[in-house]
């Protein structure tokens, strides 16, 4: 694109048009290199065009206009390749069909103008579809569901509290929460422990591993491997984990990293086999691009809602700083959850820490914590865990306290 095609454009509309009819029309983005904006501000520095309001508009007479907007020349001395006639009417035509659809496709338009156009539009015509969107409370008596509790048979059961301050013994049923903290915390040990003991007591659970493939044909320990040895230590069924847990292994099938193929797979097990808990380990499965990381999330929250299912979602510490909501995909991730749990490690610096874990500045601790959860209230304190030679998280402190404790 050139300076003179910017020239054209405007004598054709009378001298004048804005910058989005200009990269419109011409098939050319708005704003960067060699875009729309580019052109005419080079054009303005020669004096030729100027801005007025919204409107780039054509100042410079034809004689100034051809002396600084030359067309392009040709390097001297350079000739141009012999081209076949017959091949040189097919060029011709292509450039022909791809500038029509570069001039009827709409270049994209800022976010200010996203963000500004339907704040301007005639609402009234539109009133019975805008109103079918708007919602009402319900009378008193359906207006307030139980709050229930999915038991997973561990310790985060009793993190999670009515309102009078009793544990709730499970996570809120079909809640969204984040499980954060270091590589090697145990965050993959808590929902291994997790998926057995709810397969084991007839719930669905779909156990989604990037970490680790599920069956390997070598001798490596594997995941199935690991959860066979859980379930045999805690006494439980493995017929009924067999009847009930299901397995996206993106170890074994690199598909399965494609967002599409994962989603359209996860949605098919989980509506087929009517799926209560889904746990994702790693939540980098869903995308590599830790940018874009939260909008997958996201949309897997929003599915799980509309389905009934309960979600956990291992995530990375992303910071040197621990006991924080530093996770992989930011704070923005954490938003798009109902809760965040963090299973971590570090050293005791801030007085809370000290307090919380009665443990002196710089002793090494384990620690799980509720950061938040928008569904009910949680026990605030970090609680001091560890983990058993059997592969086990546990905690070390009664949960809640003693009343009489400090």
């Amino acid at each position: 694109m050139e300076e003179s095609d910017v020239v054209g454009f405007l004598r054709d509309h009378q001298g004048q048009a804005s910058l989005n009819d200009i990269s419109t029309g011409l098939g050319v983005p708005k704003y960067g290199p060699n875009s729309a904006y580019a052109l005419l501000q080079s054009l303005r520095s020669k004096g030729v065009v100027d801005r007025r309001g919204e409107m780039w508009v054509l100042l410079a007479p034809e004689a100034v206009i051809s002396r600084v907007v030359a067309p392009p020349q040709e390097p001297a001395g350079e000739r141009k390749p012999e081209v076949a006639p017959e091949v040189e009417s097919v060029m011709k035509a292509m450039a022909k069909t791809l500038a029509e659809a570069m001039r009827g496709a709409r270049a994209p338009s800022d976010e200010w103008e996203l963000a500004t156009r339907p704040m301007k539009t005639e609402i009234e015509r539109k009133e019975e579809k805008l109103s079918a969107l708007v919602l009402r409370p319900d009378a008193a008596p359906e207006a307030k569901k139980p709050l229930i509790g999915l038991s997973t048979g561990t310790f985060i059961d009793q993190l999670f509290l009515m309102p009078e301050g009793e544990t709730l013994n499970g996570v809120p049923i079909c809640g969204q929460f984040a499980i954060t903290g270091l590589p090697g915390a145990g965050k993959s040990i808590l929902v291994e422990e997790i998926a057995v003991r709810v397969a084991a007591d007839g719930r669905k659970v779909l156990y989604a591993t990037a970490e680790d493939t599920w069956k390997s044909v070598t001798p490596r320990f594997d995941l199935q491997s690991r959860l066979k040895q859980k379930a045999d230590i805690l006494g439980l069924d493995w017929s009924k984990i067999m009847e009930n847990l299901y397995v996206l292994d993106t170890v074994l099938y690199p598909d399965l990293r494609d967002w599409s193929t994962f989603a359209e797979t996860y949605r098919y097990v989980v509506e087929k086999e009517r799926i209560e808990l889904a746990i994702i380990d790693s939540v980098t499965v869903l995308e590599a691009y830790r940018g874009a990381l939260k909008y997958r999330v996201m949309e897997l929250a929003r599915y799980n809602q509309l389905q009934g299912v309960t979600g956990l979602y291992v995530n990375q510490r992303s910071a040197e700083r621990w006991d924080s909501y530093d996770m992989a995909g930011g704070i923005g991730l954490a938003h798009n959850l109902d809760g965040t749990l963090i299973v971590d490690y570090g050293r005791i610096y801030w007085e809370d820490q000290k307090v919380d874990l009665e443990a002196n500045r710089g002793e090494f601790v384990r620690i799980a914590r509720v950061l938040d959860c928008r569904m009910c209230n949680f026990e605030r304190r970090r609680i001091r865990i560890d983990i058993t030679p059997e592969g086990f998280i546990r905690a070390l402190e009664p949960i809640p306290k003693p009343p009489n404790s400090p």
